[in-house]
């Protein structure tokens, strides 16, 4: 390294490999910015379909559906009664949600696939 090289990386002169990573970073912090919330929701709703598995058995069919539909409705979570299935057994009651959280990011749209299902004992 000659004299003028060593001037410069001591003065602090950014290279393109530095933009670069600091491009990555941003790019990076902006997706769990944006995918964390999400991810929040819908491990909320997850849980809450597991409160009404296990708690449902002193619950109709359709007062589980309403409070699920509402409970999703409050936190921006985009399922339909037709995505939401409620089954009762001899000795089982089984939540079923299919549904699609869209995460959109700078560079793309991702769509999540989100199925949950959990089952209780019916007393």
């Amino acid at each position: 390294m000659n004299r003028s090289d060593k001037l410069r990386a001591q003065r602090g002169a950014i290279t393109f490999k530095g933009i670069l990573s600091l491009a990555v970073l941003i790019l990076l912090a902006h997706t769990a910015y944006v995918f964390i919330p999400v991810y929040i929701a819908v491990y909320d709703f997850n849980s809450q379909v597991e409160k009404e598995a296990n708690f449902g058995s002193v619950k109709t069919n359709e007062a589980i559906e309403k409070s699920l539909l509402d409970y999703a409705k409050a936190r921006k979570i985009p399922v339909a009664k037709n995505q939401l299935k409620v089954q009762r057994g001899i000795d089982r009651l089984t939540i079923t949600a299919d549904y699609t959280m869209v995460v959109p990011t700078l560079l793309y749209r991702y769509e999540w696939l989100v199925t949950t299902e959990e089952s209780g004992v019916l007393f």
